[in-house]
């Protein structure tokens, strides 16, 4: 059973706090009905996630929801990936709202979770070895040494224990 790799859009893939356009990024202008975003994509995060589809089941953790999927996962090259939802925003004292959302879909799966709002709390809340807490810097987004970080972490041996699969 592969491990699950969590990603989140703004922030790990659109490096919105960014400063410019950071290098390798390209600025797209997406419009849906009447709502229009301009977000930052690099084309080589989508060739490096292909790649670590073959160790992980990729799955969206973006309050993109569905949209992922319909406007971004075509502009880099993926294909639809199952998406998690958020019906609401649960009160945390500590933490990012996504949290109890991301405990109750994992259940007890190894998992990377790549987020830009995520830190201690998630690393207390979700300890040991099957888990991988990756906060990324919004000003940079994802990074060559994340990719080798998640390369590293995905290729470590979880099948002393067998997951249950969302697929």
């Amino acid at each position: 059973m592969r491990p699950v790799l969590l990603l989140d859009v703004d922030g790990p893939l659109n490096p919105h706090a960014a400063d410019g356009i950071p290098p390798g990024y390209v600025r797209h202008e997406i419009t849906e009905g009447a709502k229009t975003w301009r977000i930052l994509l690099n084309p080589s995060h989508g060739v490096q996630l292909k790649e670590l589809a073959k160790t992980f089941e990729l799955v969206w953790a973006s309050s993109w929801e569905d949209g992922a999927n319909r406007l971004l996962g075509p502009r880099l090259g993926l294909p639809e990936l199952p998406t998690l939802q958020w019906p609401g925003r649960k009160p945390v004292r500590r933490g990012s709202w996504k949290t109890p959302y991301v405990a109750e879909w994992v259940g007890d799966r190894p998992f990377a979770w790549v987020d830009d709002e995520i830190g201690e709390t998630e690393r207390t809340r979700f300890p040991g070895a099957h888990q991988l807490i990756l906060r990324v810097d919004p000003t940079t987004g994802l990074t060559e040494r994340d990719f080798e970080e998640l390369r590293v972490w995905g290729g470590k041996p979880f099948a002393d224990k067998a997951f249950p699969s969302h697929s």
